[in-house]
């Protein structure tokens, strides 16, 4: 739950000075949610009802920029539907799915997976136990950087007086940030540069190559071949 989130990310930024206050952890907090979301986004299956036509209802939990449709069984339990079978359309009013190849009658069940983002509050929590430390050390990195930054700012006045006293914790807070940040991306399976930075995440082109393994004293020195080989 929403308490067992905020304790750990506490436990993991211990200010002595109370800098952090508790806004700022929240905001922390929903941020970190954010990103998770992206990272291992959540699988809800839910059934809506036709009401007539090509067009379906939105499923109860599906959220605006968050959701994305995954997947339509109908009849529910049967293969899901093609994915030329259904397409995402914006009208003015928001967004709706709707079928292209069939209409439905009003009272049919159909299933929809889709995948959403997680939810942490008093009541409901979707963060598997397994990754809840992860979800609160990177909540708990951006804290960090904000103490750095704090430190950081706080030692430019003074540095000739004191350069040492000063840039230190700003060093540390920006350390421990960089640690927290890659303890969630190990439990997660980002892939990091030996420097700590995030790679980016690149998506397959799909091209496929046909390579001509012919051997070369086989090939004709025009690369045409004419008549029979």
């Amino acid at each position: 739950m929403i308490d067992d989130l905020e304790t750990l990310t506490d436990d993991l930024v211990r200010d002595s000075l109370e800098r952090v206050a508790s806004e700022s952890r929240d905001r922390a907090i929903r941020l970190a949610l954010v990103r998770y979301s992206a990272d291992r986004p959540r699988e809800v299956v839910e059934d809506v009802i036709s009401a007539g036509g090509a067009v379906l209802p939105l499923p109860l939990g599906w959220t605006t920029d968050a959701s994305v449709l995954r997947g339509i069984e109908f009849p529910v339990g049967a293969e899901p539907l093609p994915a030329s079978a259904w397409r995402m359309y914006r009208t003015p009013t928001g967004v709706e799915i709707q079928l292209t190849g069939q209409r439905l009658n009003a009272g049919d069940a159909v299933r929809l997976t889709y995948a959403a983002a997680h939810v942490v509050s008093d009541t409901e929590d979707t963060i598997p136990l397994a990754h809840r430390e992860a979800v609160a050390c990177y909540a708990a990195s951006l804290l960090a950087e904000q103490l750095a930054a704090l430190h950081a700012n706080a030692a430019e006045p003074t540095i000739a007086a004191d350069s040492v006293n000063y840039s230190h914790p700003a060093r540390e807070w920006a350390r421990r940030a960089k640690d927290l940040r890659n303890r969630y991306f190990a439990t997660l399976g980002v892939e990091i540069t030996a420097q700590g930075v995030e790679k980016p995440r690149m998506e397959a082109a799909g091209a496929i190559a046909q390579l001509d393994l012919t051997p070369s004293w086989r090939r004709p020195p025009n690369g045409l071949w004419l008549g029979r080989r």
